[in-house]
């Protein structure tokens, strides 16, 4: 196991992994995929992964849960045992304050209402939850006529297509990602 997440190549503070053992990935790459993407799979070796364990990166001393079975099935986001289990990853943690931090970035909110709040200073807070990314797509759609870009989502980067000028060439869209940042850039 190397000292830097396979993904993103930061510190590899803390690793999430499933039941095949791979603990090249940080936690926060694979809650981005579970969560933004509802990708289960492990990066490495892409086997499908129901529930992961969250622990620190201490190289071969990382705590390791070699049988998955036990760990309990039925389970809400709460305190299991000595765990804590974040419903919308499914993963379960040994430590309180890491998983305080990855059910915060796992929130999600729609920027323009964040901005209408703000500046309203009323200080009322009247947002719903949004529990996934097709809901926040559909308020975003259904509210305020904004569509969020498929590539840069498939890229696990979040946009709205008015932000950005997506080149419609087909070698453009068969490589993905080739945006720009103005008009001027694209042409």
């Amino acid at each position: 196991m190397d000292d830097s997440c396979v993904v993103c190549a930061d510190n590899l503070e803390w690793v999430a992994y499933g039941a095949c053992g791979h603990r090249d990935v940080c936690s926060t790459c694979v809650a981005r995929l579970r969560f933004i993407c509802n990708d289960r799979r492990c990066c490495i070796c892409k086997t499908e992964s129901n529930v992961i364990f969250v622990t620190k990166a201490l190289g071969d001393y990382t705590r390791m849960i070699n049988d998955f079975s036990v760990l309990p099935t039925e389970v809400r986001e709460s305190r299991v045992g000595s765990y804590w289990y974040h419903e919308d990853t499914h993963a379960f943690f040994d430590d309180v304050d890491h998983y305080r931090m990855i059910k915060a970035m796992c929130r999600l909110s729609c920027s323009v209402c964040n901005k209408i709040e703000e500046q309203s200073n009323a200080g009322i807070k009247r947002r719903g939850k949004v529990r996934n990314i097709e809901q926040l797509k559909g308020h975003l759609f259904h509210q305020h006529r904004l569509v969020m870009c498929s590539l840069c989502l498939e890229g696990r980067k979040i946009h709205f297509l008015r932000d950005h000028y997506l080149c419609e060439d087909e070698t453009c869209l068969a490589e993905k990602f080739i945006v720009f940042q103005s008009e001027a850039e694209l042409k």
